[in-house]
């Protein structure tokens, strides 16, 4: 009752536009039901085919263009720290949607969710990191551990703009294990985009050496 009062007053004093068309969106979703319509492409994706060996499955909400893209790009370099609690709504409600992911998660065995770590001078820059504030309150809210299980031992440079090639050399070796970590049998693995699939591969490579036995990984947002 409170929440929903707290709800439509925010609609009302403060409205959020979407990202993709400055149309009012009431609620606490990123989108617009239209441009949501547009991006909106839930589907699990073979590892294989992207070459990542060291991950067993993954999962994918939205297709990486439009206003997704927009409302990312806002919160990872326009500082739109506003638009982190709707783009996490959107996977949550996404996600239970879709009835969470075709992996079979046996209740017996440890698992946790985690996510990449972000630049500590980006993070810094920001004040935030995105891929925490994405998944984190999903996974507390379905009952998962969330564990920072990795964390970064040099800088890289940004991924977006780098070949195949360059973002595989990039990436490489800039991971590692999170100062007393406590590995759990599975992981979901977080990240709010995924293109090649380098990131994800390289921080499942680190986690897989470290004893973990499954790694699947999950993105808001994939251009695959």
């Amino acid at each position: 009752m409170v929440s929903a009062l707290l709800s439509l007053l925010s609609d009302l004093f403060y409205p959020h536009a979407c990202p993709g068309c400055g149309e009012g969106v009431p609620g606490m979703l990123a989108l617009c039901g239209r441009c949501r319509e547009g991006v909106y492409h839930p589907r699990p994706f073979h590892p294989g085919s992207l070459g990542c060996p060291h991950l067993d499955g993954l999962f994918f909400l939205f297709d990486y263009a439009g206003a997704i893209q927009e409302a990312l790009h806002k919160a990872k370099f326009d500082k739109r720290e506003d638009l982190l609690p709707r783009l996490a709504r959107e996977w949550q409600e996404g996600v239970e949607k879709e009835g969470r992911f075709s992996w079979q998660l046996p209740a017996e065995v440890q698992l946790a969710v985690t996510a990449i770590p972000t630049d500590p001078a980006r993070r810094k820059q920001r004040g935030y990191d995105v891929p925490e504030e994405i998944f984190r309150p999903w996974a507390r809210k379905s009952g998962y551990r969330w564990a920072a299980l990795l964390q970064r031992v040099r800088s890289t440079r940004p991924q977006f703009n780098l070949t195949p090639a360059e973002r595989k050399a990039n990436i490489q070796g800039c991971f590692a294990l999170a100062p007393k970590a406590v590995l759990p049998d599975i992981v979901l693995l977080c990240d709010d985009i995924c293109t090649t699939g380098t990131t994800l591969e390289e921080a499942a490579r680190v986690l897989k050496q470290g004893g973990v036995k499954k790694v699947y990984g999950l993105a808001l947002a994939s251009s695959n």
